[in-house]
């Protein structure tokens, strides 16, 4: 019933697996693509999910790979969440896919890359090294391109920026038949996707496979809504309306949840790159998550921000009124700016956070750009 229910809300039939892939995708111009669309994950404040990293890594680096892999078939299986709603197989997958930094040596990246390639000869069977090492050619990728403009990017980090993406790619399409049970492949597919200027079809046609597979593995819509922004491949309206269509069509508290996880990837919290979303369904979103999940420190300040940028003191002042003194600086920047939001006053200089411009969207938007 769910699947036939996707089927009648999004745009066309599930056909990527079978065609999507067999067709060479369209590479845009370099000076096309912007800015890294890898997302820095929402703040993990469970403590089980710190010693879930830690316990994946000690294991990675004793090279105790059939434990990694039972344990990341348990989760796929138990599509087991923390506090948040992150969801813990995504957590796993960060602990072995970068070697600790973007910024690390490339002799670091090199490192990691091989010992991902060393586990996937100890075990052809298993999804988990080769998700990993396309996940880390990725990233590895946006560091040779760098987060400036387009237009600031050497021929050579275009060079470096191709390969390494095709790398992932092959990697990912080699790995097929073993890896569509796991919600990471269709995220990779889709950050590859993005980075190689897929036609608008196969991309809507990757992003229904994947919300078919786990409508509820919200990192396929927050990747899906980052391609339609204008910065990237969509126009005005065209994420906003795909956060409202994909909440639907998960529907009750999970779809809201969903909407504003969406909204707080995109809006929050230094620029505003989907205005008009929702007031009332993002808090309701807020909500969902407090009742299923219980929320963190991060989104409760993330809720205010969004109030206050759409101009809804009420429910701003409720949610200061819980926060208390745990602020977020990954969202407000500064204790200063937190206080100055909170009381609606300018605080040293430092301005309080107000309703968002009709082109907010366009006056402080990424480093990157078409």
């Amino acid at each position: 019933m769910r699947v036939a229910r996707w089927l009648a809300l999004l745009v066309s039939p599930a056909s990527f697996l079978t065609c999507a892939l067999v067709v060479g995708a369209q590479s845009s111009s370099p000076g096309e693509i912007a800015s890294s669309p890898i997302p820095e994950n929402p703040e993990v404040q469970d403590v089980s999910a710190r010693v879930l990293r830690a316990r994946v890594l000690e294991l990675f680096q004793g090279s105790q790979y059939g434990q990694i892999d039972a344990l990341a078939q348990q989760l796929r299986s138990e599509r087991t969440r923390f506090r948040g709603g992150a969801w813990q197989i995504n957590v796993l997958y960060e602990a072995i896919n970068s070697p600790g930094s973007m910024t690390a040596s490339d002799a670091d990246w090199q490192a990691l890359i091989t010992k991902l390639q060393g586990w996937v000869a100890a075990n052809q069977q298993s999804p988990t090294p080769r998700i990993a090492m396309a996940q880390a050619y990725l990233t590895f990728a946006w560091k040779a391109r760098g987060n400036g403009l387009a237009k600031t990017v050497t021929q050579q980090g275009w060079a470096l920026f191709n390969e390494r993406v095709q790398s992932a790619r092959i990697t990912l399409e080699e790995g097929r038949s073993i890896s569509v049970d796991c919600p990471e492949w269709y995220r990779a597919m889709q950050t590859v996707a993005l980075a190689q200027g897929w036609p608008r079809k196969q991309v809507d046609d990757l992003a229904q496979a994947a919300m078919i597979h786990n409508p509820e593995y919200y990192y396929f819509a927050l990747a899906e809504a980052n391609y339609l922004l204008p910065k990237w491949y969509g126009r005005p309206g065209d994420s906003q309306a795909y956060a409202s269509r994909m909440a639907d069509a998960v529907g009750g508290r999970e779809g809201d949840a969903l909407y504003f996880l969406v909204a707080a990837h995109l809006n929050c919290c230094k620029r505003i790159q989907a205005p008009g979303m929702d007031e009332a369904r993002l808090q309701r979103g807020f909500a969902a998550i407090d009742q299923l999940y219980g929320s963190t420190t991060r989104q409760r300040n993330e809720a205010a921000f969004l109030a206050l940028r759409a101009a809804d003191t009420t429910a701003a002042q409720t949610l200061f009124a819980r926060i208390g003194n745990d602020w977020s600086a990954a969202v407000w920047g500064s204790k200063a700016r937190f206080d100055a939001s909170r009381t609606g006053q300018p605080l040293g200089g430092v301005f309080p956070v107000g309703p968002a411009a009709a082109n907010d969207d366009q006056s402080d938007g990424a480093s990157g750009g078409r």
